[in-house]
């Protein structure tokens, strides 16, 4: 829709372009019937009508200078408006910006720190896991003894089972300092008898018992269900859980280990020591172990933030 003075300036030069026609087509203008003989009147009516229309231009001319001041200044007045906010928008970017780059530096301070305490974390967990395997290193786990023998028949059952399993030992050498039932988990069946725990006063003792129970291809016939193991702390196990894809692929491969809290692998006459699963893994991938070629997935560690973008 077209502005007033600008709608006002079309229709009055379209009223006037339209009563010039009229005139050149008739030639008389608005002149009387009565009065169409008179040269004289109809001169001054042309006259009058050039008139008419030089004033109507000049309207024309001044009100179409009106309309361009008028544009002029609503769009100044818009084109001013548009720059103030432009600029309000750079001003809040760019402190957006500012604070986003601090706080990717503090996210990166922050995941410093929290891996330096994972670390230290790590380290402590696995030096009391140490201590409290260095306080078991005399015990024993025996899993698979009935229930039917009772606590009082606990130390002679357990003479009689480590004298069978290494014949060898003197009875002087398995002294039983104690032995006892530990509670059972709740995953387990009813039916399931309670481990045994039992620590002997010979450390010695203890070792022979259990490298003769891994050497020995069957355990005695009387004593065929039950299983012997190193008492180990919850961490350790947990520890040895985490390894457990490692372990199982080095079984397959006919690779020895050792344990408990880092992972010792011996291969082509080399020692290797493995502390984090994720190295395990890369590990045995580099010497392609796994059939498809891919190591069971891992957890992520957190990671640095950095800005995408760059300041003008």
């Amino acid at each position: 829709m077209a502005p007033p003075k600008f709608q006002r300036a079309s229709d009055f030069f379209r009223q006037g372009k339209g009563g010039k026609q009229r005139l050149e087509q008739d030639g008389s203008g608005s002149r009387s019937p009565t009065h169409t003989s008179d040269a004289g009147s109809d001169t001054d009516m042309r006259q009058a009508t050039a008139d008419d229309l030089s004033v109507s231009e000049k309207r024309l001319a001044a009100m179409l200078q009106d309309l361009r001041t008028s544009m002029k200044t609503d769009f100044q007045a818009a084109v001013s408006d548009m720059r103030k906010d432009i600029h309000e928008v750079g001003t809040r970017v760019n402190a957006l910006e500012e604070k986003t780059d601090e706080l990717c530096h503090m996210n990166d301070t922050i995941v410093e720190k929290i891996q330096r305490m994972d670390a230290d974390n790590k380290r402590l967990m696995e030096k009391l896991a140490d201590l409290e395997d260095r306080s078991r290193r005399n015990n024993i786990r025996v899993c698979g003894v009935p229930e039917t023998v009772t606590q009082e028949e606990l130390p002679a059952y357990l003479l009689r089972l480590f004298q069978a399993i290494q014949p060898n030992l003197e009875v002087a050498d398995l002294r039983l300092d104690r032995a006892h039932r530990v509670p059972k988990p709740q995953n387990l069946a009813q039916e399931v008898p309670r481990d045994i725990v039992t620590r002997l006063h010979y450390y010695s003792a203890k070792e022979a018992i259990l490298t003769a129970q891994r050497k020995a291809s069957a355990m005695p016939p009387t004593h065929e269900n039950i299983s012997l193991f190193a008492d180990l702390s919850p961490t350790t196990m947990a520890r040895r859980r985490e390894f457990i894809n490692i372990t199982k692929c080095l079984r397959n491969n006919k690779i020895g280990w050792g344990f408990p809290t880092k992972l010792l692998i011996w291969r082509n006459g080399s020692l290797i020591k493995i502390e984090d699963p994720a190295l395990g893994m890369d590990k045995l991938k580099t010497w392609g172990l796994f059939p498809d070629g891919k190591a069971p997935h891992t957890q992520t560690s957190l990671k640095k933030v950095t800005a995408d973008w760059s300041k003008a």
